[in-house]
């Protein structure tokens, strides 16, 4: 009888773990707020993100409401949805009001339809990725460019140009791959050294003017760890 009453137990425990009937919520990934409700995308391929086989996950933002759309075997697939949208009875992310994103994804790449809305509903930039490939273009709220990039393979192919609301750049940064190099901002400039020996993961050299060669060394900060470094460090520099 207890064993019985044991293996009912597991067979429930179980089930409440892999066959989740409610959206899975998460702390905020992809998206930064940054100077004046700015942001930025680290929405790149492999992200550190739950790999729970097949479930729904969201991701809270400041800015264009909130981001839904299903997770599985660790990669985002499918639709996704930014703004008032929710979960259906089969866990199929469905728009309930006001969208401002649309985009689909395949084995955590973006692929086929990518559509950005205003306020009101209207498109104000529709373009097709393949596979993580395609021109990828983010807005703030008031209509204005934020940023427009072509991406390969999920990837930044440039250097990234940051406009403020007004239109004027106010930041550039320079990814390898998933990897933040530098950082140059109005008034500071960041450059990163990684695993520059065995007991260090990053060097963080920061400048007082925002052009690398020409500005003179403010310091260096040095952190042991990747964990370190994210849970000091990237908090506070955009």
């Amino acid at each position: 009888m207890k064993i019985s009453l044991y293996l009912i137990i597991t067979i429930i425990f179980t089930s409440c773990i892999f066959k989740r009937t409610t959206p899975f919520k998460a702390s905020p990934k992809g998206m930064a707020v940054i100077n004046g409700g700015s942001y930025q995308y680290t929405d790149f391929p492999g992200e550190d993100i739950p790999g729970y086989g097949e479930i729904s996950y969201i991701e809270n933002f400041e800015e264009g409401g909130t981001r839904y759309g299903k997770i599985i075997n660790g990669f985002k697939e499918g639709k996704w949805l930014i703004g008032n949208a929710d979960f259906d009875k089969d866990e199929n992310v469905v728009a309930k009001g006001k969208i401002y994103k649309e985009e689909y994804f395949k084995h955590g790449l973006r692929d086929s339809i990518f559509r950005q809305f205003d306020n009101d509903g209207k498109v104000v930039y529709e373009t097709t990725f393949k596979m993580g490939t395609g021109l990828w273009k983010e807005f703030h709220s008031n209509g204005t460019l934020y940023f427009e990039m072509y991406t390969k393979d999920g990837y930044f192919t440039d250097t990234l140009r940051l406009h403020n609301n007004e239109g004027r750049v106010f930041a550039k940064r320079f990814y390898q791959k998933d990897t933040l190099v530098y950082y140059i901002g109005n008034n500071s400039c960041v450059k990163y050294r990684y695993t520059p020996n065995d007991s260090t993961f990053v060097e963080v050299d920061s400048y007082e003017a925002k052009d690398l060669k020409r500005g003179s060394l403010r310091n260096t900060l040095r952190y042991k760890t990747k964990k370190e470094f994210k849970d000091v460090f990237l908090v506070k520099v955009p």
